[in-house]
Protein backbone atom coordinates (compact mmCIF):
# COMPACT_ATOMS: atom_id res chain seq x y z
CA UNK A 1 0.00 0.00 0.00
CA UNK A 2 1.20 3.47 -0.86
CA UNK A 3 1.89 5.44 2.39
CA UNK A 4 -0.14 8.29 0.95
CA UNK A 5 -3.21 6.00 0.99
CA UNK A 6 -2.74 4.95 4.63
CA UNK A 7 -3.72 7.78 7.07
CA UNK A 8 -1.64 6.36 9.91
CA UNK A 9 1.48 5.82 7.79
CA UNK A 10 1.00 9.24 6.23
CA UNK A 11 0.80 10.89 9.67
CA UNK A 12 3.96 9.16 10.90
CA UNK A 13 5.79 10.22 7.76
CA UNK A 14 4.68 13.83 8.20
CA UNK A 15 5.59 13.78 11.89
CA UNK A 16 9.03 12.37 11.10
CA UNK A 17 9.66 15.09 8.54
CA UNK A 18 8.57 17.79 11.01
CA UNK A 19 10.41 16.39 14.07
CA UNK A 20 13.88 17.68 13.23
CA UNK A 21 12.55 21.19 12.75
CA UNK A 22 10.53 20.90 15.96
CA UNK A 23 13.75 20.36 17.93
CA UNK A 24 15.26 23.48 16.36
CA UNK A 25 12.31 25.89 16.79
CA UNK A 26 11.40 24.99 20.37
CA UNK A 27 8.19 23.03 19.86
CA UNK A 28 9.54 20.19 22.01
CA UNK A 29 9.63 20.45 25.79
CA UNK A 30 10.25 18.27 28.82
CA UNK A 31 7.90 17.79 31.76
CA UNK A 32 8.65 16.03 35.01
CA UNK A 33 6.42 13.50 36.78
CA UNK A 34 7.24 13.24 40.49
CA UNK A 35 8.28 10.03 42.21
CA UNK A 36 7.33 9.98 45.89
CA UNK A 37 8.85 7.96 48.72
CA UNK A 38 6.40 5.95 50.82
CA UNK A 39 8.81 6.25 53.75
CA UNK A 40 8.24 9.96 54.34
CA UNK A 41 5.87 11.11 51.58
CA UNK A 42 8.44 13.42 50.00
CA UNK A 43 9.31 13.79 46.33
CA UNK A 44 12.53 11.81 45.89
CA UNK A 45 12.89 12.10 42.13
CA UNK A 46 11.17 12.64 38.82
CA UNK A 47 10.88 11.14 35.38
CA UNK A 48 11.57 13.40 32.39
CA UNK A 49 8.78 13.03 29.82
CA UNK A 50 9.01 14.43 26.31
CA UNK A 51 6.20 16.67 25.03
CA UNK A 52 5.53 18.01 21.51
CA UNK A 53 3.01 20.79 21.09
CA UNK A 54 2.86 21.37 17.34
CA UNK A 55 0.96 24.23 15.69
CA UNK A 56 0.31 21.85 12.77
CA UNK A 57 -0.35 18.51 14.52
CA UNK A 58 -1.54 19.61 17.97
CA UNK A 59 -0.31 17.75 21.07
CA UNK A 60 1.61 14.75 19.78
CA UNK A 61 1.57 11.85 22.26
CA UNK A 62 4.94 10.33 23.27
CA UNK A 63 4.27 7.02 21.49
CA UNK A 64 3.78 8.91 18.22
CA UNK A 65 6.95 10.94 18.80
CA UNK A 66 9.02 7.76 19.24
CA UNK A 67 7.39 6.09 16.24
CA UNK A 68 8.08 9.17 14.11
CA UNK A 69 11.69 9.31 15.31
CA UNK A 70 12.20 5.64 14.47
CA UNK A 71 10.82 6.25 10.97
CA UNK A 72 13.68 8.65 10.12
CA UNK A 73 16.33 7.18 12.43
CA UNK A 74 16.13 10.18 14.78
CA UNK A 75 15.85 8.37 18.13
CA UNK A 76 19.51 8.90 19.00
CA UNK A 77 19.38 12.62 18.22
CA UNK A 78 16.11 12.96 20.12
CA UNK A 79 17.57 11.19 23.14
CA UNK A 80 20.59 13.52 23.09
CA UNK A 81 18.26 16.52 22.93
CA UNK A 82 16.31 15.30 25.98
CA UNK A 83 19.50 14.59 27.95
CA UNK A 84 20.89 18.06 27.19
CA UNK A 85 17.60 19.69 28.16
CA UNK A 86 17.35 17.75 31.46
CA UNK A 87 20.97 18.43 32.46
CA UNK A 88 20.55 22.12 31.66
CA UNK A 89 17.42 22.20 33.82
CA UNK A 90 19.13 20.43 36.74
CA UNK A 91 21.96 22.98 36.53
CA UNK A 92 19.41 25.82 36.53
CA UNK A 93 17.61 24.38 39.57
CA UNK A 94 20.92 24.08 41.38
CA UNK A 95 21.74 27.72 40.61
CA UNK A 96 18.32 28.71 42.00
CA UNK A 97 18.89 26.63 45.18
CA UNK A 98 16.01 24.28 44.36
CA UNK A 99 16.26 21.07 46.45
CA UNK A 100 18.08 18.52 44.33
CA UNK A 101 16.50 15.16 43.49
CA UNK A 102 17.38 12.57 40.89
CA UNK A 103 15.79 13.05 37.45
CA UNK A 104 15.61 10.00 35.20
CA UNK A 105 15.59 9.88 31.41
CA UNK A 106 14.47 7.01 29.21
CA UNK A 107 17.00 5.28 26.95
CA UNK A 108 15.80 3.49 23.81
CA UNK A 109 17.53 0.29 22.59
CA UNK A 110 18.83 2.10 19.49
CA UNK A 111 20.82 4.49 21.68
CA UNK A 112 23.08 1.63 22.74
CA UNK A 113 24.00 0.62 19.20
CA UNK A 114 26.77 3.21 18.79
CA UNK A 115 28.52 1.69 21.78
CA UNK A 116 29.50 4.99 23.45
CA UNK A 117 26.30 5.91 25.32
CA UNK A 118 27.99 5.83 28.73
CA UNK A 119 30.78 8.13 27.55
CA UNK A 120 28.29 10.53 25.95
CA UNK A 121 26.22 10.74 29.13
CA UNK A 122 29.31 11.36 31.28
CA UNK A 123 30.45 14.08 28.87
CA UNK A 124 27.02 15.74 28.98
CA UNK A 125 27.01 15.71 32.79
CA UNK A 126 30.49 17.24 32.80
CA UNK A 127 29.53 19.88 30.22
CA UNK A 128 26.64 21.15 32.36
CA UNK A 129 28.42 20.66 35.69
CA UNK A 130 25.83 18.16 36.93
CA UNK A 131 26.70 15.48 39.47
CA UNK A 132 25.94 11.88 38.37
CA UNK A 133 23.83 11.36 41.50
CA UNK A 134 21.31 13.84 40.09
CA UNK A 135 20.64 11.67 37.03
CA UNK A 136 19.03 8.30 36.43
CA UNK A 137 18.39 6.27 33.29
CA UNK A 138 15.46 3.95 32.62
CA UNK A 139 15.75 1.02 30.24
CA UNK A 140 13.10 -1.51 29.26
CA UNK A 141 13.59 -5.25 29.24
CA UNK A 142 13.45 -5.13 25.43
CA UNK A 143 16.69 -3.11 25.44
CA UNK A 144 18.39 -6.04 27.16
CA UNK A 145 17.09 -8.77 24.86
CA UNK A 146 19.88 -10.18 22.73
CA UNK A 147 22.47 -8.13 24.60
CA UNK A 148 25.93 -9.60 24.04
CA UNK A 149 27.48 -7.53 26.79
CA UNK A 150 27.68 -4.02 25.34
CA UNK A 151 24.45 -2.77 26.95
CA UNK A 152 25.26 -4.35 30.30
CA UNK A 153 28.78 -2.89 30.28
CA UNK A 154 27.46 0.58 29.39
CA UNK A 155 24.95 0.42 32.25
CA UNK A 156 27.62 -0.85 34.63
CA UNK A 157 29.90 2.06 33.69
CA UNK A 158 27.08 4.54 34.32
CA UNK A 159 26.11 2.89 37.60
CA UNK A 160 29.70 2.88 38.83
CA UNK A 161 29.94 6.58 38.06
CA UNK A 162 26.87 7.25 40.26
CA UNK A 163 24.02 7.28 37.71
CA UNK A 164 20.98 5.31 38.92
CA UNK A 165 19.76 2.49 36.66
CA UNK A 166 16.06 1.55 36.60
CA UNK A 167 14.44 -1.39 34.80
CA UNK A 168 11.25 0.10 33.34
CA UNK A 169 7.89 -1.67 32.85
CA UNK A 170 9.09 -4.63 34.89
CA UNK A 171 6.85 -7.68 34.62
CA UNK A 172 5.92 -7.20 30.97
CA UNK A 173 9.10 -8.57 29.39
CA UNK A 174 11.12 -11.73 29.55
CA UNK A 175 13.71 -11.23 32.27
CA UNK A 176 14.40 -14.34 34.30
CA UNK A 177 15.74 -14.42 37.84
CA UNK A 178 19.31 -15.38 36.96
CA UNK A 179 19.44 -12.62 34.34
CA UNK A 180 18.00 -10.06 36.75
CA UNK A 181 20.69 -10.88 39.33
CA UNK A 182 23.44 -10.15 36.80
CA UNK A 183 22.13 -6.82 35.54
CA UNK A 184 23.54 -3.54 36.92
CA UNK A 185 20.17 -2.29 38.23
CA UNK A 186 19.32 -0.15 41.25
CA UNK A 187 15.52 -0.30 41.12
CA UNK A 188 12.64 -1.80 39.17
CA UNK A 189 9.53 0.03 38.03
CA UNK A 190 6.42 -2.06 38.55
CA UNK A 191 4.39 -1.81 35.35
CA UNK A 192 1.10 0.05 35.66
CA UNK A 193 -0.78 -3.04 34.45
CA UNK A 194 -0.21 -4.56 37.90
CA UNK A 195 -1.41 -1.48 39.79
CA UNK A 196 -5.00 -0.54 38.75
CA UNK A 197 -6.60 -3.86 39.74
CA UNK A 198 -4.74 -4.67 42.93
CA UNK A 199 -7.66 -3.43 45.03
CA UNK A 200 -10.00 -5.94 43.45
CA UNK A 201 -8.15 -8.96 42.12
CA UNK A 202 -6.47 -11.46 44.46
CA UNK A 203 -4.17 -12.69 41.69
CA UNK A 204 -2.94 -9.18 40.85
CA UNK A 205 -2.35 -8.41 44.51
CA UNK A 206 -0.33 -11.61 44.92
CA UNK A 207 1.76 -10.89 41.82
CA UNK A 208 2.38 -7.33 42.97
CA UNK A 209 3.49 -8.52 46.40
CA UNK A 210 5.69 -11.25 44.89
CA UNK A 211 7.47 -8.83 42.55
CA UNK A 212 8.12 -6.40 45.39
CA UNK A 213 9.50 -9.16 47.63
CA UNK A 214 11.60 -10.52 44.75
CA UNK A 215 13.12 -7.10 44.11
CA UNK A 216 13.87 -6.56 47.79
CA UNK A 217 15.52 -9.98 47.94
CA UNK A 218 17.90 -8.75 45.22
CA UNK A 219 18.52 -5.48 47.15
CA UNK A 220 16.55 -3.47 44.58
CA UNK A 221 13.99 -0.77 45.31
CA UNK A 222 10.56 -0.70 43.68
CA UNK A 223 8.67 2.19 42.07
CA UNK A 224 5.00 1.53 41.24
CA UNK A 225 3.82 3.38 38.11
CA UNK A 226 0.32 4.53 37.27
CA UNK A 227 -0.92 4.97 40.85
CA UNK A 228 -4.23 6.83 40.69
CA UNK A 229 -6.19 6.15 43.90
CA UNK A 230 -5.67 6.25 47.64
CA UNK A 231 -6.69 2.57 47.88
CA UNK A 232 -3.85 1.64 45.55
CA UNK A 233 -1.39 3.60 47.70
CA UNK A 234 -2.61 1.80 50.84
CA UNK A 235 -2.26 -1.64 49.31
CA UNK A 236 1.18 -0.86 47.88
CA UNK A 237 2.14 0.41 51.32
CA UNK A 238 0.98 -2.86 52.89
CA UNK A 239 2.98 -4.83 50.34
CA UNK A 240 6.23 -2.97 51.09
CA UNK A 241 6.58 -0.85 47.94
CA UNK A 242 9.27 1.84 48.22
CA UNK A 243 8.09 4.63 45.89
CA UNK A 244 5.07 5.53 43.79
CA UNK A 245 4.53 7.52 40.62
CA UNK A 246 1.23 8.50 39.04
CA UNK A 247 -1.67 10.89 38.86
CA UNK A 248 -2.58 10.39 42.52
CA UNK A 249 0.50 12.47 43.35
CA UNK A 250 0.63 14.65 40.22
CA UNK A 251 0.60 14.54 36.45
CA UNK A 252 3.74 15.52 34.59
CA UNK A 253 4.64 19.09 35.58
CA UNK A 254 6.49 21.95 33.97
CA UNK A 255 9.91 22.71 35.45
CA UNK A 256 8.64 25.63 37.53
CA UNK A 257 5.72 23.57 38.88
CA UNK A 258 8.01 20.67 39.72
CA UNK A 259 10.39 23.00 41.58
CA UNK A 260 7.44 24.44 43.53
CA UNK A 261 6.33 20.91 44.51
CA UNK A 262 9.84 20.15 45.79
CA UNK A 263 9.72 23.26 47.97
CA UNK A 264 6.32 22.43 49.45
CA UNK A 265 7.46 19.43 51.50
CA UNK A 266 5.69 16.05 51.75
CA UNK A 267 3.42 15.24 48.81
CA UNK A 268 1.58 12.50 50.74
CA UNK A 269 -0.21 12.73 54.09
CA UNK A 270 1.54 11.02 57.01
CA UNK A 271 -1.07 8.26 57.22
CA UNK A 272 -0.05 7.08 53.73
CA UNK A 273 3.60 6.57 54.67
CA UNK A 274 5.61 4.10 56.70
CA UNK A 275 6.25 6.85 59.23
CA UNK A 276 2.56 7.22 60.09
CA UNK A 277 1.56 7.18 63.76
CA UNK A 278 -2.07 6.12 63.60
CA UNK A 279 -4.12 4.58 66.43
CA UNK A 280 -4.46 0.83 66.82
CA UNK A 281 -7.32 -0.21 64.56
CA UNK A 282 -9.77 -3.08 65.19
CA UNK A 283 -12.37 -4.42 62.73
CA UNK A 284 -15.37 -6.29 64.23
CA UNK A 285 -17.40 -8.43 61.84
CA UNK A 286 -20.73 -10.06 62.79
CA UNK A 287 -24.10 -10.34 61.08
CA UNK A 288 -26.00 -9.76 64.38
CA UNK A 289 -26.39 -6.12 65.32
CA UNK A 290 -26.68 -6.90 69.04
CA UNK A 291 -23.42 -8.83 69.03
CA UNK A 292 -21.63 -5.96 67.29
CA UNK A 293 -22.97 -3.50 69.87
CA UNK A 294 -21.87 -5.75 72.73
CA UNK A 295 -18.39 -6.15 71.25
CA UNK A 296 -18.02 -2.39 70.82
CA UNK A 297 -18.90 -1.95 74.51
CA UNK A 298 -16.17 -4.46 75.48
CA UNK A 299 -13.53 -2.30 73.80
CA UNK A 300 -15.07 1.08 74.63
CA UNK A 301 -12.40 1.97 77.17
CA UNK A 302 -9.50 0.67 75.10
CA UNK A 303 -7.47 3.09 73.01
CA UNK A 304 -8.57 1.47 69.74
CA UNK A 305 -10.13 2.85 66.61
CA UNK A 306 -13.01 0.43 66.01
CA UNK A 307 -14.72 -0.30 62.67
CA UNK A 308 -17.68 -2.63 62.29
CA UNK A 309 -19.17 -4.66 59.42
CA UNK A 310 -22.22 -6.95 59.23
CA UNK A 311 -20.89 -9.26 56.49
CA UNK A 312 -17.69 -10.49 54.93
CA UNK A 313 -18.25 -8.41 51.79
CA UNK A 314 -18.86 -5.25 53.83
CA UNK A 315 -15.72 -5.99 55.84
CA UNK A 316 -13.66 -6.27 52.62
CA UNK A 317 -14.98 -2.85 51.58
CA UNK A 318 -13.86 -1.43 54.95
CA UNK A 319 -10.40 -2.94 54.42
CA UNK A 320 -10.05 -1.18 51.04
CA UNK A 321 -10.80 2.17 52.70
CA UNK A 322 -9.14 1.93 56.11
CA UNK A 323 -5.88 0.52 57.46
CA UNK A 324 -6.71 -2.28 59.92
CA UNK A 325 -4.38 -4.06 62.34
CA UNK A 326 -6.60 -6.72 63.95
CA UNK A 327 -9.76 -8.42 62.64
CA UNK A 328 -12.25 -10.21 64.91
CA UNK A 329 -14.88 -11.99 62.83
CA UNK A 330 -17.90 -14.21 63.44
CA UNK A 331 -17.78 -17.63 61.73
CA UNK A 332 -21.35 -18.23 60.58
CA UNK A 333 -22.54 -15.36 58.39
CA UNK A 334 -24.80 -15.33 55.33
CA UNK A 335 -23.10 -15.22 51.92
CA UNK A 336 -19.53 -15.69 53.22
CA UNK A 337 -18.36 -17.55 56.31
CA UNK A 338 -15.84 -16.03 58.66
CA UNK A 339 -13.10 -18.43 57.54
CA UNK A 340 -13.78 -17.63 53.87
CA UNK A 341 -13.61 -13.92 54.63
CA UNK A 342 -10.40 -14.25 56.63
CA UNK A 343 -8.77 -16.29 53.85
CA UNK A 344 -9.46 -13.46 51.41
CA UNK A 345 -8.24 -10.91 53.97
CA UNK A 346 -5.02 -12.93 54.35
CA UNK A 347 -4.42 -12.85 50.59
CA UNK A 348 -5.12 -9.12 50.20
CA UNK A 349 -3.92 -7.83 53.57
CA UNK A 350 -1.40 -10.36 54.92
CA UNK A 351 -0.13 -7.98 57.61
CA UNK A 352 -3.44 -8.01 59.50
CA UNK A 353 -3.88 -10.27 62.55
CA UNK A 354 -7.05 -12.33 61.99
CA UNK A 355 -9.19 -13.96 64.69
CA UNK A 356 -12.58 -15.68 64.62
CA UNK A 357 -15.24 -15.62 67.33
CA UNK A 358 -18.13 -18.08 67.06
CA UNK A 359 -20.60 -20.16 69.02
CA UNK A 360 -20.73 -22.73 66.24
CA UNK A 361 -17.67 -24.80 65.49
CA UNK A 362 -16.90 -26.59 62.26
CA UNK A 363 -13.79 -27.98 63.87
CA UNK A 364 -12.06 -29.25 60.72
CA UNK A 365 -12.61 -25.98 58.86
CA UNK A 366 -11.22 -24.00 61.78
CA UNK A 367 -8.20 -26.30 62.12
CA UNK A 368 -7.44 -26.03 58.40
CA UNK A 369 -7.70 -22.24 58.52
CA UNK A 370 -5.39 -22.04 61.54
CA UNK A 371 -2.85 -24.40 59.95
CA UNK A 372 -2.70 -22.41 56.72
CA UNK A 373 -2.25 -19.14 58.62
CA UNK A 374 -5.60 -17.56 57.76
CA UNK A 375 -6.54 -17.42 61.46
CA UNK A 376 -4.25 -16.30 64.27
CA UNK A 377 -6.59 -17.40 67.07
CA UNK A 378 -10.02 -19.03 67.45
CA UNK A 379 -12.29 -17.77 70.27
CA UNK A 380 -15.71 -19.07 71.30
CA UNK A 381 -19.01 -17.49 72.24
CA UNK A 382 -20.13 -16.64 74.82
CA UNK A 383 -16.98 -14.78 75.78
CA UNK A 384 -15.49 -13.44 78.95
CA UNK A 385 -14.94 -9.68 78.53
CA UNK A 386 -11.61 -9.58 80.35
CA UNK A 387 -10.20 -12.59 78.49
CA UNK A 388 -11.43 -11.22 75.15
CA UNK A 389 -9.74 -7.88 75.80
CA UNK A 390 -6.56 -9.74 76.73
CA UNK A 391 -6.64 -11.83 73.54
CA UNK A 392 -7.12 -8.74 71.39
CA UNK A 393 -4.33 -6.91 73.25
CA UNK A 394 -2.01 -9.85 72.53
CA UNK A 395 -3.03 -9.71 68.87
CA UNK A 396 -2.01 -6.04 68.71
CA UNK A 397 1.34 -6.88 70.33
CA UNK A 398 1.82 -9.61 67.71
CA UNK A 399 1.00 -7.08 64.96
CA UNK A 400 3.38 -4.47 66.37
CA UNK A 401 6.23 -6.99 66.56
CA UNK A 402 5.60 -8.02 62.95
CA UNK A 403 5.49 -4.35 61.90
CA UNK A 404 8.78 -3.72 63.68
CA UNK A 405 10.34 -6.70 61.89
CA UNK A 406 9.10 -5.37 58.55
CA UNK A 407 10.47 -1.92 59.37
CA UNK A 408 13.85 -3.38 60.26
CA UNK A 409 13.80 -5.49 57.10
CA UNK A 410 13.14 -2.37 55.01
CA UNK A 411 15.97 -0.53 56.73
CA UNK A 412 18.33 -3.49 56.23
CA UNK A 413 17.30 -3.74 52.58
CA UNK A 414 17.89 -0.01 52.12
CA UNK A 415 21.24 -0.19 53.92
CA UNK A 416 22.29 -3.19 51.81
CA UNK A 417 21.31 -1.39 48.62
CA UNK A 418 23.24 1.73 49.68
CA UNK A 419 26.24 -0.40 50.70
CA UNK A 420 26.17 -2.23 47.37
CA UNK A 421 26.04 1.10 45.55
CA UNK A 422 28.94 2.45 47.64
CA UNK A 423 30.94 -0.70 46.90
CA UNK A 424 30.25 -0.34 43.19
CA UNK A 425 31.42 3.26 43.24
CA UNK A 426 34.51 2.34 45.26
CA UNK A 427 35.34 -0.46 42.84
CA UNK A 428 34.88 1.98 39.96
CA UNK A 429 37.20 4.54 41.59
CA UNK A 430 39.82 1.89 42.40
CA UNK A 431 39.66 0.59 38.85
CA UNK A 432 39.98 4.09 37.39
CA UNK A 433 42.94 4.84 39.72
CA UNK A 434 44.57 1.55 38.78
CA UNK A 435 44.18 2.45 35.10
CA UNK A 436 45.65 5.90 35.77
CA UNK A 437 48.65 4.48 37.62
CA UNK A 438 49.18 1.84 34.92
CA UNK A 439 49.08 4.56 32.26
CA UNK A 440 51.59 6.63 34.22
CA UNK A 441 53.91 3.65 34.64
CA UNK A 442 53.63 2.84 30.96
CA UNK A 443 54.37 6.45 30.05
CA UNK A 444 57.25 6.55 32.49
CA UNK A 445 58.69 3.36 31.02
CA UNK A 446 58.47 4.75 27.50
CA UNK A 447 60.07 7.98 28.66
CA UNK A 448 62.98 6.06 30.18
CA UNK A 449 63.40 4.05 26.99
CA UNK A 450 63.43 7.25 24.96
CA UNK A 451 65.93 8.94 27.30
CA UNK A 452 68.21 5.90 27.07
CA UNK A 453 68.38 6.41 23.29
CA UNK A 454 69.41 10.06 23.53
CA UNK A 455 73.11 10.97 22.93
CA UNK A 456 73.05 12.77 26.29
CA UNK A 457 74.09 11.79 29.80
CA UNK A 458 71.12 12.50 32.12
CA UNK A 459 71.29 12.27 35.90
CA UNK A 460 68.41 12.99 38.31
CA UNK A 461 69.22 14.15 41.85
CA UNK A 462 66.59 14.10 44.63
CA UNK A 463 65.53 17.03 46.80
CA UNK A 464 68.18 16.54 49.47
CA UNK A 465 70.73 17.08 46.64
CA UNK A 466 72.73 14.07 47.69
CA UNK A 467 71.07 10.95 46.24
CA UNK A 468 71.00 9.97 42.56
CA UNK A 469 67.49 8.73 41.62
CA UNK A 470 67.79 8.40 37.84
CA UNK A 471 70.70 7.63 35.51
CA UNK A 472 70.19 7.02 31.79
CA UNK A 473 72.22 4.69 29.57
CA UNK A 474 74.99 7.15 28.56
CA UNK A 475 75.40 8.38 32.14
CA UNK A 476 75.70 4.76 33.32
CA UNK A 477 78.47 4.28 30.74
CA UNK A 478 80.49 7.24 32.00
CA UNK A 479 79.73 6.91 35.75
CA UNK A 480 78.90 3.30 36.64
CA UNK A 481 79.32 4.10 40.33
CA UNK A 482 76.16 6.23 40.20
CA UNK A 483 74.15 3.18 39.12
CA UNK A 484 75.39 1.27 42.17
CA UNK A 485 74.47 4.19 44.43
CA UNK A 486 71.07 4.79 42.73
CA UNK A 487 68.42 5.53 45.37
CA UNK A 488 70.52 4.11 48.24
CA UNK A 489 71.29 7.36 50.05
CA UNK A 490 73.68 10.31 49.95
CA UNK A 491 76.45 10.01 47.36
CA UNK A 492 79.72 11.94 47.26
CA UNK A 493 79.82 11.47 43.49
CA UNK A 494 76.36 13.01 43.13
CA UNK A 495 77.27 15.97 45.35
CA UNK A 496 80.50 16.63 43.42
CA UNK A 497 78.73 16.31 40.06
CA UNK A 498 75.95 18.68 41.15
CA UNK A 499 78.50 21.24 42.38
CA UNK A 500 80.50 21.01 39.13
CA UNK A 501 77.32 21.40 37.07
CA UNK A 502 76.38 24.48 39.06
CA UNK A 503 79.78 26.08 38.46
CA UNK A 504 79.63 25.21 34.74
CA UNK A 505 76.18 26.78 34.48
CA UNK A 506 77.58 30.06 35.73
CA UNK A 507 80.58 29.87 33.37
CA UNK A 508 78.92 29.37 30.02
CA UNK A 509 77.84 25.75 30.42
CA UNK A 510 81.12 23.95 29.64
CA UNK A 511 82.72 21.62 32.13
CA UNK A 512 85.39 18.96 32.38
CA UNK A 513 84.69 15.97 34.50
CA UNK A 514 87.06 13.08 35.06
CA UNK A 515 89.05 14.09 31.97
CA UNK A 516 86.03 14.40 29.66
CA UNK A 517 84.55 17.59 28.19
CA UNK A 518 80.79 18.24 28.32
CA UNK A 519 78.24 20.87 27.46
CA UNK A 520 76.23 21.09 30.69
CA UNK A 521 72.65 22.08 31.64
CA UNK A 522 71.42 22.12 35.25
CA UNK A 523 67.58 22.08 35.33
CA UNK A 524 65.66 22.74 38.61
CA UNK A 525 62.63 20.39 38.40
CA UNK A 526 60.65 21.26 41.54
CA UNK A 527 58.95 24.21 39.88
CA UNK A 528 57.78 21.95 37.04
CA UNK A 529 56.82 18.95 39.19
CA UNK A 530 56.47 19.86 42.90
CA UNK A 531 55.42 16.29 43.80
CA UNK A 532 58.20 14.59 41.84
CA UNK A 533 61.24 12.78 43.22
CA UNK A 534 63.73 14.63 41.00
CA UNK A 535 64.84 18.00 42.36
CA UNK A 536 67.58 18.65 39.78
CA UNK A 537 68.21 17.18 36.35
CA UNK A 538 71.78 17.29 35.07
CA UNK A 539 72.04 17.00 31.27
CA UNK A 540 75.50 16.52 29.76
CA UNK A 541 76.40 16.51 26.05
CA UNK A 542 79.83 14.96 25.39
CA UNK A 543 82.11 17.41 23.55
CA UNK A 544 85.06 16.04 21.61
CA UNK A 545 87.54 18.74 20.57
Amino acid sequence: MNPADDPIAKRFLELAQALEGAMAVGELSVEYQPKVSLTNGRVMGGEALLRWRSPEFGNVVPSEIIAAAETHDQVDALGAWVLDHVCAQIAAWKADSVPMVRISVNLAPVQFRRGDIAQRIRQTLSRFGVSPDCLGVEVTESALLGDTGEVTQALRDLQSAGVEIALDDFGTGYSNLSRLRELPIDLVKLDRSYVPDVTAALTSASITRSIIHLAHGLHLKVVAEGVETEQQVKLLLKNGCDHIQGWYVAKALRATEFAALLAEGPALPAELTYNSHRPKTLLLVDDEVNILSALKRVFRRENYKVHTASSGQEALEVLTREPVDVILSDQRMPGMTGVEFLRIAKERYPDTVRMTLSGYTDLQTIIDAVNEGAIYRFLTKPWDDARLRDHVAQAFVHHELAEENRRLSREISTANAELAEANRRLEYMVEREHERVSAMLTAAGRTRDMMDLLPLAIIGIDEDCATPVYVNALARKYWPQLTVELGTGPSDSAVQLLRAAGEAQSQGGRMTWQGLGFKCWLLPMKELDPEGMVAYLIVLLPVFD
